[in-house]
């Protein structure tokens, strides 16, 4: 008799898209063993969050704040969320500094979880990727000011891939262990 998979719903918020493509990557990791969903939080509401096992949500942050959209689904849905297991990872810039790499030490993950008031099961923080040529001429200035604030790259030209693809993975795999 085969084992049912569990059923794991994956719901990103994400400015640039980069958020979805590390849930894109999870998915290919744990397709093998669970039943998974992707969806934005923007159409989290086409899913009964209730008839999953898991849920993993992933939020990036632009200018000190995850989007509202991530603090109104958990704030929404967080009975339920205490009902699963649940992982909650956060993508920015600032967790490209070994200080600030950890959920324990990063401070928008810190903030944020403690502003919502939930404490998912697993927590992972990464830093993002920073594409200066697919932003616009005001983003890009504002990134820029704050990169230099923070001794960050500032090659306007470039695109920094700062993600650690290998806490990504030691992520997924925390998942994979649900």
């Amino acid at each position: 008799m085969t084992q049912k998979k569990s059923k794991l719903l994956i719901l990103y918020s994400t400015v640039d898209g980069h958020t979805k493509n590390i849930c894109e990557y999870a998915i290919e990791k744990l397709k093998k063993k669970k039943e998974v969903t992707i969806s934005s939080i923007e159409e989290s509401d086409l899913y009964k969050i209730e008839d999953f096992n898991e849920i993993v949500i992933g939020a990036s942050v632009r200018y000190g704040y995850h989007r509202k959209n991530v603090y109104e689904f958990i704030n929404n849905n967080k009975k339920i969320l205490e009902t699963k297991k649940t992982a909650f990872f956060s993508l920015n810039l600032t967790a490209r500094k070994a200080e600030k790499n950890t959920p324990e030490t990063n401070p928008y993950i810190v903030k944020f979880l403690k502003k919502v008031n939930w404490e998912p099961t697993i927590k992972g923080v990464f830093a993002g990727r920073l594409d200066y040529p697919s932003l616009d001429c005001a983003n890009k200035l504002a990134i820029l000011f704050i990169m230099v604030i923070t001794n960050g790259p500032k090659d306007i030209s470039q695109v920094y891939e700062l993600t650690d693809w290998g806490k990504v993975d030691e992520l997924i795999n925390s998942i994979a262990e649900f």
